[in-house]
Parts: C-alpha cells; structure tokens; sequence
C-alpha cells in the first residue's frame, strides 16, 4: 500500500472580513497543497466548524470578541493535538501573542500580511505535517507487519520458554502480551513432543531405475513415498511400475514432503485441541510439534495416545506411510519448570531408538523406582564426546566415556539410560560427518548394548561402539585429505608458472583455509607450502636447464619467479650451484 496525502485542510478565524479574505487571496493555497476548507468570525463558531471539519491548520486572530485567540488556541490544543495553529498578530499585540508558545502553538504570522512570509508558513507546516503523517503511516504499517508475525513470534517466545531463556520475573508479563493464560493461582504444566516422519517398509521403497533424480541416500533409507500397485500396474524384472501422474507425484523432493507432512500433521493437532486456551501447540526447533498443556493432569496422557493414534491414521489417508512417535515429560509445578518437562518430553522421545517407533512413552516410565537418584545427562561431557568421535579422536572418546561412566550406578537399569546418551552422540557424530550404514546405526551391536546382563559387559561392548565409530570416521577423514593433498599437488604442478600461486589462493581453489592446508601439507609432505612449492620451482627449473637453451630469466618465468636476482640466489641456495655452473656440467 502507497502512502499518498491528501490537500490539508485549512480553517481561517478572524473577526474581520477583510483579514480573512486577504489570506483566502493572498497565495495560491492549490499550489501549497492545501484547501480552505472554511472561516469563522469569532472563537465559538470556529470551535463549531472544527468539530465539524476537523481542519489540519487553523489560523487565528489574536484579539476577538469574548474569546481570543490565545484561549482559543488553549481549548484547540487540549481536544485535538493533531492541529497545527498560527496565531495572526500585529506588532503591538507580539508580545502578548508570545505567551501562546506554551500551548505549543505552530508558528506566528505578522500583520500587514505578505505573501512571502504566508508561503513560508505554510511550506514549514506541509512538511512538519506529511512527517507526522509518514511515522504514523510507518508505525501503522508496523503494527501490521507485527500483527502478521504474532504467530511466529508467538511461537519463538513458547521454544525460548521451553529452553529457559526466558527469567522468571519477566515471563507472565510476556505471556499475557501472547495471549498464554499463565494464571496467577496454582502453575503447572505438562507437555508432549510429537515426531512425524515418512517412513515405508523395506519391501516398498521405490528402486533406483524408478527415481534416478534421487541421491543415493535415499535408496538406503526408508523415507520415501509408498509405492502403489492398482491391477493395471505390474511388475516387470521385480520392480513396480508407475504410472506418469504417479511418477511425477513420486518427484517430491524428500524434504518437502518432510516439510508438508509436518504441517498436516501440526494442523491435525491443533483440530484436536479446538479453542483450548489452556493447551499451547507450537513447532520446536527440530521441527517436532510440541503439546504445551497448563490445564489439570488427570487426562493429558490418555488424551496424547489418543491423538498419537488418530494422526497416524489421518495421515496414513493422505496416502504415504508414517510414524507418529511422542514423548511425554513428567508434570512439572511452576512456569519456570515447564524447561524441565521439555527436556524429559524429549529425552523419553530418544528413547524410540530401543522400544520402537509409533509409541507413547512417558518418562516417568524410564525413572528407575525404589527411591534411586535417576541418571542425569551431563549435556558438556555429551557434547565434549560428540566432538571427540565426529573428529575421529577414538582414544580420547575412550577415556572420556570411561570418566563419564566412573559414576556410581546403582543398577543395571541406569547404565542403560547413560548408554542411551552415548549412543545418541555416537549416532550424531556420524551422521554429522555424513558416516553412512552400518557405522552409523549398527543395530546389533547396539541391541546387544542393551541387552547384555552386566556392567562390565556392558562397558566394554559400549567402548568398543565408541571406538569403532570413532575410527571409520578417522579412516573417513585420512582419506578425504589424502585425496584434497593430490589434488593439491597436482594443482601446483599445473599453475606454478604463475607467479601468483600461494598459500592463500590455493587454499581459495579448494575452498579450505589457509592454516587447514598449510597443516595437511606439512603433515603429508613434511615440508611447509612454501618448501614444497620452491622444490617443485627447482625441479622444473633444473629440467628446462638440461633440456633448453632458455635464459635463466625466462626459466625463472616459467616456473613463477619474475625476478631474475631472486630466483639465481633461490637456485644456487636449492641446488648449491649456480645456473651457468649447472649447465656447463649437465649431461
């Protein structure tokens, strides 16, 4: 929408005829950008006719009969504010006129009136006018753009909540300001995380041949469209044939039918909950919908798996398979713990690793009863392990599980839900160094983990997972920079003539930093970058001396030393002889 102004309005309020008529034609009030939209003779009608008009200026004799200017002025500004004045004064009567500079009065303007000064007036107040009009216009177009946002911004105040990155003291005033009903009465809250994901059996994942425009991941995983088979399709060499229109509805790109499923599914959950003020559902930020509930607990988690199943059979019906798995947090008292019924929420969800997908699990189902102290994620000794396995550091990754694990543990149970952890950073780190496989979720192995009788079997089988990540990642690594350092030293070998090849731009070429390359260099060659790029100088410049009659300097051009001094010293220092002395003895 454009802004676009209006002609101003313009009241003229004088007791005299003459003075209101000299200002009507004393300017071009059309060229001005404005209109005189009326006159008055005294103080009472003009009130009348701006109550009537509601003009943008007024312009006003000082002294009138029963009530002047100055009062005028007064009552004007009081019920509207938005009005521009200009008091119209003679010399004798200015510094009377001066005492309205209180009442915020816009301007003044001296009788005999000139033409000049009018259009100078008005120009000031055309402009102090369209300002005023183009912030309101501005602030208008911000409240809408907020009002257009609320939802969003909405959303990001419930995940700050949920990460208690909100303090206390400010959450009921920012709650109110979202429409959150956080009562002042007895607070609690209990919350479900949802995850909603493709997911077709083995048996009917699409083959290669079928989706050619498909990375090869996705062959490996279970997260495509079902393939459907109606009695005019069959099967030729054991793979299904599609139709076009099947075939094209197939070339969703996978994360956009991730994208579309989690919207069906968040609109499913919100239908379940119509006009509940006391249940809050938003998206977190690994896109899981999350189910906020500040109501009583009696019927919350009979209400989720009632949910969990109605939306996996919905959108079973919009015609792909699905799995509808959700965690559920322990009901906690008081806003500010709502962060700690979240966090259980999702750790009870990571726990479908071990019990399966499609399944409501509560996370008090994973405390350990008798009294025991439950196991406590250490979230900067979990991080430190990621980062030591996605690097490849195995024995480090060692060391620091079995510090992580010389904790007293007081059954078999616990060391479960500390495996669970590690696993979890294991199977992180490798798909962060995109570890693909087996390697990345061996199911065996961790089956076993959770299966074994006792603790020392226990850790040992779980170092060994460690270890055996760590390693095809370290494997992984070596060989991506074995592979960056060929291509290196092959780059070098093509552009050493140029004299501009360095550190830098070569590092550039590859898109890795200069420090990274400069230490896979040392590492694989032994020699710094300069070293070896000087070597390789020398070696090129020792052959064109054997096999040409070229002049040192056009050597040195040809394997990117210019100067001519600088590379006869570069050379007798490399080769311990001087390029004359060199030729004269070549064979």
């Amino acid at each position: 929408m454009e802004l676009t102004i209006e002609p101003l309005k313009v009241l003229i309020v004088d007791d005299e005829y003459l003075i209101r008529n000299l200002l009507r034609m004393r300017i071009d009030w059309e060229q001005q950008g404005m209109t005189i939209i009326g006159e008055a003779s005294d103080a009472a009608e003009a009130l009348n006719q701006v109550e009537l008009l509601r003009p943008d200026i007024v312009f006003t004799d000082i002294y009138m009969p029963k009530m002047d200017g100055i009062e005028l002025s007064g009552i004007l500004m009081e019920r509207y504010p938005n009005i521009k004045i200009v008091v119209v004064t003679g010399h004798d009567e200015f510094e009377y006129a001066r005492q309205s500079v209180k009442l915020g009065i816009s301007d003044f303007i001296l009788k005999p009136i000139r033409a000049s000064e009018l259009l100078q007036v008005t120009a000031k107040l055309r402009a102090a006018i369209e300002q005023e009009i183009g912030r309101e216009y501005e602030l208008m177009k911000l409240r809408e753009e907020m009002k257009q946002s609320l939802p969003y911004l909405r959303e990001r105040f419930v995940n700050q909540w949920l990460s208690d990155m909100i303090p206390e003291d400010e959450l009921q005033e920012k709650a109110r300001f979202f429409g959150i009903p956080i009562s002042s009465g007895e607070p609690g809250s209990r919350i479900a995380v949802m995850e909603v994901e493709v997911a077709v059996p083995q048996a009917k994942i699409a083959a290669p041949e079928v989706y050619p425009h498909l990375s090869e991941p996705y062959h490996q995983t279970p997260q495509t469209y079902q393939v459907q088979r109606g009695p005019q399709q069959q099967q030729q060499h054991g793979q299904p044939q599609l139709s076009q229109h099947q075939t094209e509805a197939h070339r969703q790109p996978a994360e956009e039918i991730h994208i579309l499923l989690r919207m069906v599914g968040m609109k499913q959950v919100q239908a379940f909950y119509p006009q509940d003020s006391q249940t809050i559902i938003v998206m977190d930020p690994h896109n899981r919908i999350v189910v906020l509930s500040l109501g009583a607990d009696t019927e919350f988690s009979n209400q989720v798996q009632q949910l969990q199943e109605e939306l996996q059979h919905t959108l079973k019906l919009e015609g792909c398979e699905v799995d509808v798995t959700v965690g559920i947090g322990q009901w906690q008292s008081g806003w500010g713990r709502a962060c700690v019924g979240y966090r259980e929420a999702c750790r009870a969800l990571d726990y479908q690793a071990f019990v399966g997908k499609n399944q409501v699990i509560c996370f008090e189902d994973l405390v350990i009863e008798g009294g025991k102290r439950p196991y406590h994620s250490d979230a900067q000794l979990l991080q430190q392990l990621q980062f030591y396995v996605s690097v490849g550091a195995g024995e480090e990754a060692v060391l620091l599980l079995e510090r992580m694990l010389s904790v007293p543990f007081s059954d078999v149970s616990q060391f479960r839900m500390a495996a669970m952890d590690v696993v979890t950073e294991c199977q992180r780190a490798a798909i962060e160094q995109q570890i693909e496989g087996e390697y990345a979720l061996n199911k065996e192995a961790i089956a076993a983990i959770f299966t074994a009788g006792h603790l020392p079997e226990l850790k040992s089988m779980l170092e060994q997972h460690v270890r055996t990540v760590s390693d095809v990642i370290q494997a992984k690594r070596q060989a991506k920079e074995g592979n960056l350092i060929d291509r290196v030293m092959a780059y070098l070998e093509e552009n050493m003539g140029n004299a501009e090849v360095g550190l830098s731009s070569t590092a550039a070429a590859f898109y890795v930093s200069s420090g990274h390359l400069g230490r896979l260099m040392k590492k694989e060659t032994g020699q710094t970058f300069v070293e070896y790029m000087t070597q390789l100088r020398m070696r090129k410049a020792e052959i064109l001396l054997k096999q040409t009659d070229l002049k040192g300097y056009e050597i040195g051009q040809q394997v990117g030393i210019p100067d001519p001094h600088y590379f006869s010293v570069l050379f007798k220092k490399h080769i311990g002889r001087s390029m004359n002395e060199y030729r004269n003895v070549k064979t």
